[in-house]
């Protein structure tokens, strides 16, 4: 079966999503029936379990009075169910048995667990299905070739009740049934290879033979690094496919060299488009290497918008750049449906949402709102309850309503909860650091790898360091570059946070300080976070953090 044209299993797939999208479309035009029957079906599944009958669970609680009798969950106050069931307890907080248990930090923080049962994944594969059934419409050119989709580790533990403990990513893919991933030009063994200088030249060697039509990713910014070594690599690669056998500087073990050996074959056609892009200008290599990409397809909100504009120009203007499904392990949220703007229809047929006014979370409240009551260009702290047995999970996630599909608001990402830092009440948030860094690169004609602000306090007034990895082609930049973009940073910071300015002209807080890094800081933690087993693909990168002692240590080490 894995024999079959690419393209009619593209075709087979959009086939087999149909039905979720029809059903989803006649939702979105009754979200509150929409929503009382993904309760009612959820609740009436898990009143029996211990936690159901703690709280009083019916399968007949409508909205107001299940937001009445059931409290509010953290993570925190998930985390003691979970460790019982880790360690085989049953019928605590589903009916349905856990099947996995994904290991997860979010952008920091300890590790915490979050289960996944049968039942959840049916959930949210309606907001995939859903989701690219739409994409498919939209562009039905990228559905044509093999996709490139980086996953994590499916196992980085074993829980004592016998579940593997690992990704998400790394889990749905495995589950995925042969046929399906036989769209796919990465095969899951790349994954496990720990190398990120090797792992990056297999995804780039495969990918060519794949010639894909369609990247899949979180996260840019690992696009963008993929595009970075296809450029500094395409003659290595050529070279090797015009072998038809491995480079012996790969570090694999025998193992992974056999595996990958019988997947390299002599390729001209594809070594002559790589020395091609190895000639081109950097828009024009991947569109050499890669000439029937169309479609990448990542997240474009806050921290991420930071890492189009390089993508973009190493893209060149044939590819599609849109808005992903915006999603934790915890609940897929979102449905976008290929529009040019963020953002995507809330996903009112896989979870039950509940929503708290921004300003009601900040007095510490706890009064939500239906989905139904949503006002445009109002922005709320995100709540769910799912089938694997969060009950009005708070996942700290601040969304901002950008219009309405039929009756169902469309949300985008606008930041985590608690993303801000306050040294003399200058109260920055994230989207302060992504406008103010944002706005100087623009200016200045830079690039960065990597940035983050932090506190400092090693003079007479504390300030801001801003931490900044230049891109490869910023790199030849002189030093005096990077000071004058230092303050511009400052300067914009000012612009964008009233406080900040007051405090700065007040001089009650210092000048922004640069921490310029040396080309490779960065990549240490990658390849860090490749070593442990998390999505490489999915590694998000913090723009504020309210500690240096939260930076990983190659950043703090490295910094001048």
């Amino acid at each position: 079966m894995g024999s079959l044209p690419v393209r009619l299993l593209h075709a087979l797939g959009q086939r087999s999503r149909t039905r979720a999208a029809r059903e989803f479309e006649s939702a979105a035009r009754d979200p509150r029936a929409a929503q009382a029957a993904v309760l009612r079906t959820i609740l009436s599944r898990n009143a029996e379990t211990e936690y159901g009958r703690k709280v009083g669970l019916r399968a007949d609680l409508a909205g107001e009075e299940y937001a009445r009798r059931v409290p509010l969950m953290t993570p925190t106050d998930l985390q003691p169910w979970v460790t019982r069931q880790m360690k085989g307890e049953r019928n605590l907080l589903t009916a349905d048995p856990p099947v996995y248990y994904v290991r997860t930090t979010g952008s920091t923080g300890e590790p915490k667990h979050v289960p996944i049962t049968t039942s959840y994944r049916a959930e949210f594969q309606k907001t995939v299905h859903v989701a690219l059934w739409h994409l498919y419409r939209r562009f039905p050119e990228a559905f044509h070739s093999r996709a490139l989709y980086a996953v994590g580790s499916r196992k980085v533990a074993r829980a004592d009740d016998g579940n593997d403990v690992g990704t998400m990513s790394g889990y749905n893919f495995t589950e995925l049934p042969a046929l399906i991933r036989a769209v796919y030009a990465w095969p899951y063994g790349l994954f496990d290879v720990k190398d990120l200088r090797s792992r990056s030249f297999l995804s780039l060697l495969l990918g060519t033979l794949g010639d894909p039509s369609l990247i899949a990713g979180i996260f840019p910014a690992p696009i963008v690094y993929m595009l970075r070594d296809l450029e500094q690599h395409a003659g290595a690669l050529a070279e090797t496919l015009r072998r038809g056998t491995l480079p012996g500087n790969l570090d694999l073990t025998p193992e992974q060299w056999a595996f990958f050996a019988a997947r390299v074959r002599r390729a001209p056609g594809a070594a002559e488009r790589l020395e091609r892009a190895a000639a081109a200008p950097v828009g024009d290599k991947a569109a050499r290497a890669w000439p029937s990409l169309r479609l990448v397809y990542c997240w474009n909100t806050a921290t991420a918008a930071l890492y189009l504009p390089e993508l973009s120009q190493r893209l060149g203007p044939g590819v599609a750049i849109r808005d992903a499904i915006y999603s934790a392990c915890e609940g897929w949220c979102s449905i976008p449906m290929g529009d040019a703007e963020p953002g995507g229809a809330l996903a009112v047929t896989s979870h039950f949402f509940e929503f708290m006014d921004e300003a009601e979370f900040e007095r510490g409240g706890s009064a939500t709102r239906p989905a139904w009551e949503l006002q445009d260009r109002h922005r709320y702290y995100i709540v769910f309850t799912t089938s694997a047995g969060l009950y009005r999970y708070m996942l700290g996630d601040l969304v901002e309503v950008c219009g309405f599909h039929h009756a169902t608001p469309r949300i985008r990402f606008v930041r985590k909860g608690g993303a801000a830092s306050n040294v003399a009440g200058e109260k920055l948030e994230e989207v302060h650091a992504n406008d103010a860094v944002g706005a100087a690169l623009k200016e200045a004609g830079l690039l960065a790898t990597f940035f983050t602000l932090a506190p400092d306090w090693s003079g007479s007034t504390p300030c801001y360091a801003f931490y900044v990895e230049p891109a490869p082609g910023s790199a030849a930049r002189p030093p005096a570059d990077f000071q004058a973009l230092a303050e511009k940073v400052d300067a914009g910071l000012a612009r964008v946070s009233f406080d900040y300015g007051r405090l700065r002209g007040g001089a009650q807080l210092g000048p922004v300080r640069l921490r310029l890094l040396p080309a490779g800081t960065y990549d240490k933690v990658r390849q860090a976070r490749v070593a442990d087993g998390s999505a490489e693909a999915q590694l998000k990168t913090a723009h504020l953090v309210g500690d240096a002692a939260q930076l990983p240590a190659p950043i703090r080490d490295a910094a001048g």
